[in-house]
């Protein structure tokens, strides 16, 4: 049993991703990697904000490519609404430059939708433990988590 299983066995997650399969797999990749986690899940940016403002989250995992909102600026919508939730960006968008805004804009944890399912497992129970998780292929040496980003 992974140490993050035993720290956090309430766990609440929200997807923010609006293709079906994708989320599917997320949600089952959570709850195989925190048992007993609850998933939430919002299709657009709108939904995603008013669920985070009604619920308490720990960790949210966010697309930046979503119907009403595009780029890092889903991410600055998201922080600015609820700055205290930790965001895991899963995207398919993998330019270095893409990842390092978004971890310089508060992100607590980067992985391209390309990833293996245990990358994300690994990131998931990384940005729970407190850590920021960065993709080996993008490693930047002077990146730091945001002062505001956990």
């Amino acid at each position: 049993m992974s140490l993050a299983r035993r720290l956090i066995p309430t766990m609440e997650v929200l997807l923010i991703d609006d293709q079906a399969v994708t989320v599917q797999v997320y949600a089952a990749i959570v709850r195989r990697t925190f048992a007993g986690a609850r998933v939430a899940v919002a299709l657009d940016l709108s939904e995603g904000l008013q669920i985070a403002s009604h619920r308490k989250i720990d960790v949210v995992l966010l697309d930046l490519q979503l119907q009403n909102s595009v780029g890092v600026q889903t991410l600055n919508k998201f922080r600015q609404a609820c700055p205290n939730i930790p965001v895991l960006v899963v995207t398919a968008v993998e330019d270095k430059e893409t990842i390092h805004a978004c971890l310089k804009a508060g992100a607590v944890g980067y992985v391209p939708k390309t990833s293996a399912v245990q990358t994300l497992r690994t990131a998931l129970e990384a940005v729970v433990a407190g850590k920021l998780y960065i993709p080996p292929e993008a490693k930047f040496p002077e990146l730091k988590p945001a002062a505001n980003g956990g």
